[in-house]
């Protein structure tokens, strides 16, 4: 009784009070079958607005579920169908009826509402007994942080996706303008730039405009300043902050051992005050503070701004406009090191979403069997390519990964670097495509060496891929590394609270303003200290305590 009230509350929010008392009663957990008695499995899909997916085929049929039907005996039919916020509401909706599909993919937030409803099932055993030696390795490799993630009171609840998106944060300078001006960065050839030389860069662009644009500025920033990942870094001032320590937005563990946000810590001071600073000397963009993201994308692409801060694929869906408008724009990028001439970064969320089963379903192995061959056998079996070459189709024509029956990643936490540094060495001449130890690299090597065939002529596409891979993860994310200059910050919370979900958005907003107002100079740097006492009154000493309980829950 008390997990259906717990639904008909959920219900009432969402104007579904009838869905919720009917699913409150017993049903029929039998699962349905097909006439030819293959098993019926109801999936709620994560869709997008163009999947590229071949003529004819659709989410519930095409290659993946062709596959996945063929090897389970089952038939694979679509609950729901939805794209980005629509596919949340209709999760919602589900939960809050109690009337979920057979598997779906959820954030850890949905997770713990399904669990609290006794709505899904435990995976524990099942995730022992079935997950393959690959995927196991695979959230190993982030000290299993996503089995952590998807565990409540000791059980499994859901089976993670992984987040391996890796720092640093980068700077893509525009180099056709540095050679311009005669500019000579990172001279060690360490893959990192200091803060004075990404100072000195923001003022020569500033005020000798390589560009030849009517205006221009040296450093654009997006007025909210941080971003809640590394993938979203784009355009905010991530990379200067962790050369300072500062990883606002970010839980931390204090000298004492307990948590702290990075927002109230004496290094976001230290941002704010050389941010104010490059404002009041002119490098940093005039209208901070007003320029929303589409503005910045615009004049990266009109050649207005030539430093852009972004992760290593910005190239693939922003710079590559700028290219396409300019075939003379070149870009390289740094990493920034700090006064100890390390490549500092805060580690990013390892955790995706969770494929989580219906209480009830007759066969929830199947959820850990699917994410098996998806995830491990299709990729990296040696055999992958020629036994299912639909799938290797797929992949060679970037079709969309929302296709696959459950719309996530889970990819070791340097898969990417080992990508990329097997198709450096094979593009050397260093490794043969056969000795590379995943297939995917196989396809980026054929793209690069089509790229470098001619790269004057080459597509805006394959500049992109080659930019973001070589100058990007090459030659600056293995290279830190490799120089051993590269060190995170573990964040020991990235989870939501009571008092998070209630106040979060308003101590956004009193984050966002303040930190507006000290880099234009609207309000002074001094005021920082009264800026962090009203943060704890307004909700942060709530939700400090809060996310303390929680870490010391999992210890």
């Amino acid at each position: 009784m008390a997990n259906c009230k717990k639904k008909l509350v959920s219900a009432l929010m969402l104007g579904t009070a009838v869905l919720a008392f009917t699913a409150c009663g017993n049903k029929d957990d039998a699962a349905s079958t097909t006439k030819d008695g293959k098993l019926i499995i109801t999936l709620g899909r994560q869709t997008t607005a163009d999947p590229k997916l071949p003529k004819g085929d659709t989410y519930e049929s095409n290659a993946y579920t062709r596959a996945v039907d063929k090897k389970f005996n089952v038939k694979i039919k679509d609950k729901f169908e939805a794209n980005g916020d629509d596919y949340t509401r209709q999760v919602s909706l589900a939960i809050a009826s109690g009337d979920i599909p057979d598997m779906m993919v959820v954030s850890r937030d949905e997770m713990k509402e399904l669990y609290e409803n006794d709505l899904i099932e435990n995976m524990t055993g099942i995730y022992q007994k079935n997950a393959s030696k690959g995927i196991k390795e695979a959230y190993e490799s982030y000290n299993n942080r996503p089995l952590e993630d998807g565990t409540f009171d000791d059980k499994l609840m859901g089976l993670p996706a992984t987040a391996g998106d890796l720092g640093p944060s980068l700077f893509w300078i525009r180099d056709d303008w540095a050679q311009k001006l005669g500019l000579k960065l990172d001279a060690d050839g360490n893959g990192a730039i200091t803060i004075n030389e990404l100072h000195d860069t923001a003022k020569a662009f500033s005020e000798q405009n390589p560009g030849g644009t009517a205006k221009n500025t040296g450093l654009a920033l997006a007025p909210t300043l941080i971003s809640a990942n590394y993938g979203g870094s784009a355009y905010t001032s991530m990379g200067i902050g962790d050369a300072l320590g500062a990883h606002p937005g970010f839980w931390l563990t204090g000298d004492d051992g307990k948590v702290v946000n990075g927002t109230v810590s004496s290094q976001t001071k230290e941002l704010l005050t050389l941010l104010n600073g490059w404002y009041k000397e002119g490098i940093l963009d005039k209208q901070f503070g007003t320029r929303t993201w589409d503005d910045i994308s615009a004049m990266v692409v009109n050649g207005e701004t030539g430093i852009i801060p972004g992760p290593w694929h910005i190239t693939d869906w922003q710079l590559f406009q700028t290219k396409e408008k300019n075939k003379e724009a070149s870009f390289k990028a740094y990493a920034l090191e700090n006064a100890s001439g390390k490549v500092a970064t805060i580690q990013n969320n390892s955790t995706g979403n969770f494929v989580v089963v219906r209480k009830g379903f007759k066969k929830p192995e199947l959820a850990m069997q699917i994410i098996n061959f998806i995830y491990d056998e299709t990729r990296n079996d040696a055999t992958a390519a020629t036994d299912y070459p639909e799938i290797a189709d797929y992949r060679a024509t970037a079709v969309d990964g929302t296709s696959r029956p459950f719309n996530i990643e889970i990819n070791p936490s340097t898969e990417l670097l080992e990508i990329v540094s097997d198709t450096q060495a094979v593009l050397n001449g260093k490794k043969s495509a056969d000795t590379v130890k995943y297939p995917d690299t196989r396809t980026l090597i054929a793209t690069l060496e089509n790229y470098l065939k001619d790269p004057a002529t080459a597509s805006s596409t394959d500049w992109a891929t080659y930019t973001s891979r070589i100058i990007g993860v090459n030659d600056v994310m293995v290279k830190v590394r490799d120089e051993g200059i590269f060190s995170e910050t573990e964040s020991p919370y990235f989870g939501t609270t009571k008092t998070l979900e209630e106040k979060g958005a308003d101590l956004d907003k009193l984050r966002e303003e303040t930190f507006m107002k000290m880099v234009t100079g609207a309000k002074p740097i001094s005021d920082f200290d009264n800026f962090v006492k009203q943060w704890y009154k307004q909700g942060g000493t709530a939700v400090t305590k809060e996310v303390q309980k929680e870490v010391d829950a999992k210890k």
